[in-house]
């Protein structure tokens, strides 16, 4: 059995009495079987009025970690699908890392330049897949890959073009 806390989750909720309040929105799924919720107010509250609204820091207890359901292989082609979709040629996923965040496992799979005859030339950004739906969830920002691409290409010109000739 596990005691691992998340904080930093905020919602808003209603205050029904001393002792409930009603969330406005969810927790995140995937915490777990069960959970043990711990809030505090984050501003100042007069303890007669039981019906205002108020903005609370939620702290969550999962008793078991975020289930890993997509192996590396999806992961790899879901960050593919995307590079596809987003970027120009002689760009393709490298091996996914399986991370595991308090509220959900994501694989962070690592954005190759890569050209015929040389290979992988380098790393240029990552993408951030789900680890329980072929979903991305984050990456390095397109244009910022594309113009690292085109400063490794400068490095290594040299052994690019001898690769073509």
């Amino acid at each position: 059995m596990m005691d691992e806390r998340a904080t930093g989750v905020v919602t808003e909720a209603t205050a029904l009495d001393r002792t409930h309040l009603e969330l406005d929105r969810g927790l995140p799924e995937g915490m777990g079987q069960r959970l043990r919720v711990y809030i505090t107010p984050l501003a100042a509250q007069e303890p007669a009025v039981h019906e205002s609204r108020a903005t609370y820091q939620v702290e969550i207890a999962a008793e078991s970690r975020p289930r890993v359901l997509l192996d590396p292989r999806e992961a790899m082609i879901t960050a593919n699908r995307f590079i596809v979709e987003h970027l120009p040629d002689r760009f393709s996923a490298g091996l996914p890392k399986l991370v595991q965040f308090p509220l959900q496992p994501l694989w962070l799979v690592p954005v190759h330049l890569t050209y015929p005859g040389v290979g992988v030339v380098g790393e240029v950004g990552m993408v951030a897949v789900d680890g329980e739906h072929p979903v991305v969830v984050g990456w390095t920002p397109p244009e910022k890959m594309e113009a690292l691409a085109r400063q490794l290409y400068e490095e290594k010109r040299d052994e690019i073009e001898i690769a073509f000739s």
